[in-house]
């Protein structure tokens, strides 16, 4: 009888095998991670933006200068969007979540409130879409932010037609 000092090849492809089934699931809750984070990611911006609103309002009384109402659907729009002492900071913000987000559908972030029903002196909304679910997520004057939870959410709370 032969007295064996290595592996068999079915023992050492068994290994690689569960090797590579360990790596493909961990590879699989990484990339769910990073579209968490992403999300995450675009929840801060949007807070920074609300506080930008506030320091807007206590300079100047009105929410007007961040308050847009428009779509801004490239970092290159950022640029143009929005006035006042506060401007370059979310300009900075809006390119941070238009490129976290990739602007899915040219829908990336929207800046003001439904003018019909509010003013821009005394509301604002802001909402960007989050990766993982293409809903928004909104940011509005009443100090509540929510994730909406269908396509046409725009009454959601914080949202244009509810900030």
């Amino acid at each position: 009888m032969k007295n064996s000092r290595g592996f068999t090849l079915i023992e050492l492809l068994v290994v690689v095998a569960i090797i590579g089934l360990l790596s493909s699931i961990v590879m699989s809750s990484l990339n769910s991670a990073r579209t968490k984070a992403k999300d995450a990611a675009i929840k801060v911006s949007l807070r920074q933006l609300a506080i930008l609103a506030e320091q807007e309002m206590n300079d100047t009384g009105s929410y007007c200068n961040l308050n847009d109402t428009s779509w801004v659907p490239s970092v290159a729009q950022c640029a143009s969007v929005w006035s006042g002492t506060y401007a370059t900071n979310a300009r900075q913000i809006c390119a941070h979540v238009l490129q976290t987000n990739g602007a899915p559908g040219g829908v990336g972030l929207h800046s003001g409130v439904n003018n019909a029903t509010f003013s821009c002196s005394n509301k604002y909304s802001f909402m960007a879409t989050l990766p993982s679910s293409g809903y928004y997520f909104c940011v509005g004057s009443g100090g509540v932010s929510d994730r909406g939870t269908g396509s046409n959410n725009w009454i959601d709370p914080g949202c244009w037609n509810n900030p």
